[in-house]
């Protein structure tokens, strides 16, 4: 970069008008940049330094017009030429001046133009000297873009000290409800909810400021009407150039609308939290229920199969009772038989087979009266039988269906299962988010 000289400084750089040494000249050709012009603005020399910034050589300027390193709307406008009216008529300039280099490169320049006349007062050429100030311009441009886009996206407020206001953007005036007069003067805690304003924490946060600390962090505050309003700002301490601090200058963006959004958001997750809760506990009971419908079913289950059973041997009894009446039917018709032939034999005997043939009679009657008990009995052993097959097709019928109800419940049962391994981690997953959210907070 060049060397940075004062207004002053360069002032007295006008050797030829203020009679300076040639080796005062010579000194300040490796430090300064340095052109020289004719009254009209046409170039005589320059220093390499000048030429080193511009991007030129020498070859390539002289006799150019001083124009070549202005914007075209600077050269045609009314100024550019009053410019140099004045530099004709004695007249120096000292000043910042944007400058065009080699490729349309733009450049700043902190630069003196200083006439030089001659013993009779007449101008005679027109030295310039000269500073490259661009990456300072730049930087500065810089600051002023930022400072600019932060006026535009943020709510802004400068306090001294004290707290007190010293200056508002629009945006902070807007965002908390106020015109300019009503905040400057007014002390911080006029935007604090009243239970903050004189707790020992609000006297910790501006103790630390006033130490020098950066502060930031999400802020309950409170507009004009007493709203409450949500601020996620820096508090950032500025010093002066000795190193004192002398003011607190706060950044904040409104963030109300998102902390009112996080609060419904929360509520909502401990909601459905509760509502997970007990629809695990529900799923708990209902798996229990399940659980001892199996073992109800399977002891029904149980004891079909053993009343099947019971019917299964009961009905072989009455077979084997069935086949017990038919022996005895058998007797009862061979009694019957031998009566028959008793009778027959007692009727060839005459008088003296009276007695023998009532007593065949009455053996005939007992075997005609067991006949008919053991028909009855057949066929109350056949009913009963029936009545046994029809029992076991029942049984066996309610047992698939026992045994089917036993698969369905056990399947239920697993269901129920799954659903509340899912419900808990549900649960879960929703105590991590509700956990989350109140973080934020």
């Amino acid at each position: 970069m060049f060397s940075t000289i004062t207004s002053g400084v360069l002032s007295r750089l006008a050797w030829q008008k203020r009679g300076h040494s040639s080796a005062t000249l010579s000194s300040l050709q490796d430090a300064i940049a340095m052109v020289e012009f004719t009254p009209e603005g046409h170039i005589l020399t320059a220093n390499d330094l000048f030429l080193e910034r511009m991007g030129y050589t020498l070859k390539e300027i002289i006799g150019q017009h001083h124009s070549i390193f202005c914007t075209a709307d600077l050269v045609q406008s009314p100024q550019y030429r009053d410019f140099w009216r004045r530099l004709n008529r004695g007249e120096g300039f000292s000043d910042k001046f944007l400058r065009v280099a080699k490729h349309s490169r733009p450049i700043w320049l902190e630069a003196n133009y200083v006439p030089v006349q001659d013993r009779s007062g007449r101008v005679i050429k027109i030295v310039k000297l000269a500073s490259d100030i661009t990456a300072r311009i730049m930087d500065a441009q810089e600051q002023r873009a930022m400072t600019t886009a932060i006026e535009r996206s943020m709510a802004v407020i400068a306090f001294n000290l004290k707290g007190e206001v010293l200056m508002t953007n629009d945006n902070f005036l807007k965002t908390m409800g106020y015109r300019t007069g009503e905040v400057i003067g007014v002390h911080h805690s006029q935007f604090c909810p009243p239970e903050m304003r004189n707790s020992e924490e609000y006297r910790r946060f501006w103790h630390k400021l006033n130490q020098g600390e950066f502060i930031s962090g999400q802020f309950q505050r409170v507009n004009k009407l007493g709203r409450t309003v949500w601020l996620r700002a820096t508090y950032n301490p500025v010093f002066n150039e000795a190193g004192e601090l002398y003011k607190v200058v706060k950044f904040a963006t409104d963030v109300t609308a998102q902390v009112e959004k996080n609060h419904l958001e929360r509520e909502a997750a401990q909601q459905a939290y509760q509502t997970a809760l007990q629809t695990s506990e529900s799923t708990r009971l209902g798996a229990t229920v399940i659980e001892n419908s199996v073992q109800t079913i399977n002891e029904l289950a149980g004891e079909l199969h053993g009343i099947s059973g019971d019917i299964n041997n009961l009905s072989e009894s009455s077979d084997r009772i069935g086949a017990i009446v038919e022996s005895i039917r058998r007797i009862a018709d061979q009694t019957n038989l031998l009566a028959l032939n008793a009778a027959v034999e007692a009727a060839r005997a005459g008088q003296h087979g009276r007695s023998f043939a009532v007593v065949a009679n009455e053996v005939r009657t007992l075997a005609a009266n067991i006949n008919r008990a053991t028909t009855e009995i057949e066929n109350m052993v056949q009913h009963n039988h029936t009545l046994a097959e029809k029992a076991l097709k029942g049984i066996a019928s309610n047992l698939k269906r026992a045994d089917h109800g036993v698969v369905l419940a056990k399947e239920a049962g697993g269901v129920i299962s799954e659903i509340r391994g899912s419900s808990s981690e549900v649960v879960r997953a929703i105590s991590h988010v509700a956990d989350a959210l109140k973080e934020e907070q």
